[in-house]
């Protein structure tokens, strides 16, 4: 009995590293590839108020947020972090306010909830995206 016990750390870690090398490979597999060459895209912005700005771009940009910086007057502010890229928070002046009222800016791939941040989202031909301005639901609330 005693052996088993000295061998439970043992055996967790290796579960653990295990655990790691497996989420690794499943991101590697996963992970964004950005497309080369010229797309054509488009953006559409949603405030809250229900006006909607469209966006229409040509591009050789591979990640959204570059893509983004060559609109004329399209402003798209945020924080920054080394993990997750841009974090927006304003575009064109709106400002979604999470702290105030649990307000932020959805970002969409054709209607579906994308999988990375705007600065890590590797764009293709033909692709629409969105930035909802969304509030909590009431059922979110509570």
């Amino acid at each position: 009995m005693n052996r088993f016990k000295r061998l439970s750390p043992f055996l967790g870690g290796c579960a653990a590293i295990a655990v790691l090398a497996l989420l690794l490979v499943v991101y590697t597999l996963t992970k964004p590839v950005p497309m080369a060459g010229t797309k054509s895209i488009s953006i559409d912005v949603e405030y809250e108020n229900g006006v909607n700005e469209h966006y229409q771009i040509t591009t050789e940009a591979q990640f959204l947020l570059e893509a983004l910086k060559s609109i004329p007057n399209f402003q798209i502010e945020g924080t920054t972090t080394e993990e997750f890229g841009l974090m927006v928070t304003t575009i064109n002046g709106k400002r979604a306010d999470y702290q105030k009222d649990g307000a932020y800016w959805a970002l969409l791939c054709d209607g579906e909830t994308c999988n990375y941040g705007v600065s890590q989202q590797a764009i293709k031909d033909g692709e629409r995206y969105t930035f909802q301005y969304t509030l909590p639901s009431e059922e979110l609330k509570k």
